[in-house]
């Protein structure tokens, strides 16, 4: 059995990442779907530290966002002040019938505890002809290559069951209600090499550094880590982030 990540935890070294990886994929798509007009309201659900909500300054009328780690939000009232930050549940959203324009979940959406009832709370909350957009990994295709799947083989299981396939994630939304549902790659990440000695000085193997590592039991946990240090491998990595786009009837 996978553990449930305690983002209270992981919340101190949770923006690294932004740190280590471009994004710059996700960000156009995220730009592209928010769009120009200022005249729009959005929200983001699982917005961690508010690194997103930032993006959305000076685009929007209004921005709001919520997750339920409270040391997550902390941290994304400080990025996003403008913004309107909540603590809740993905599966009952606390806004009103139509109030945004643009909802958005991204590498949030396998945390949810029930997916179905946030799509169904989604559609509530978005105006006619609104918009929600989903970005996180399918496994699913066995497209990526990842160090970790190779040394930590039981967070490949975790994702398999974590993460939606992009056709089943379309099939729920329009059992939601949705509409003209389609996916797009996001990002390709492309294969990078980092010797395993620089990996961990960047923190990269540290348990809290994604969540792929954090759901391992303590023995899964150190088998690969392990194996790491006996290999001392070069760490390669080759990802591709999905984005699944939705119209609200």
């Amino acid at each position: 059995m996978t553990r449930a990540v305690d983002y209270d935890l992981v919340a101190p070294a949770y923006d690294k990442r932004y740190e280590r990886n471009r994004y710059d994929g996700v960000l156009a798509v995220f730009r592209r779907f928010v769009g120009e007009s200022a005249r729009v309201d959005a929200a983001e659900v699982g917005c961690g530290t508010g690194h997103w909500l930032a993006e959305l300054h000076g685009s929007v009328r209004t921005a709001a966002g919520l997750d339920r780690s409270a040391e997550m939000l902390q941290r994304a009232r400080t990025a996003a002040p403008y913004a309107h930050i909540v603590r809740g549940r993905a599966e009952q959203l606390p806004w009103a019938e139509g109030r945004f324009d643009r909802l958005f979940c991204i590498n949030a959406l396998h945390h949810f505890d029930d997916p179905d009832a946030f799509m169904r709370e989604a559609h509530r909350v978005l105006r006619p002809a609104g918009a929600l957009m989903i970005v996180g990994l399918d496994p699913h295709p066995r497209l990526d290559s990842w160090w970790i799947y190779d040394y930590f083989p039981a967070a490949r299981e975790a994702d398999l069951v974590r993460y939606m396939a992009t056709a089943l994630i379309r099939e729920k939304l329009q059992a939601a209600g949705f509409v003209e549902s389609m996916t797009e790659i996001a990002q390709h990440i492309p294969a990078a090499a980092v010797p395993f000695a620089i990996a961990v000085d960047r923190g990269l193997v540290d348990r809290h550094a994604t969540s792929q590592l954090t759901v391992l039991s303590d023995a899964e946990y150190e088998d690969g880590l392990q194996r790491l240090r006996a290999e001392q491998p070069i760490l390669r990595a080759d990802l591709r982030l999905y984005a699944t786009f939705a119209r609200a009837a």
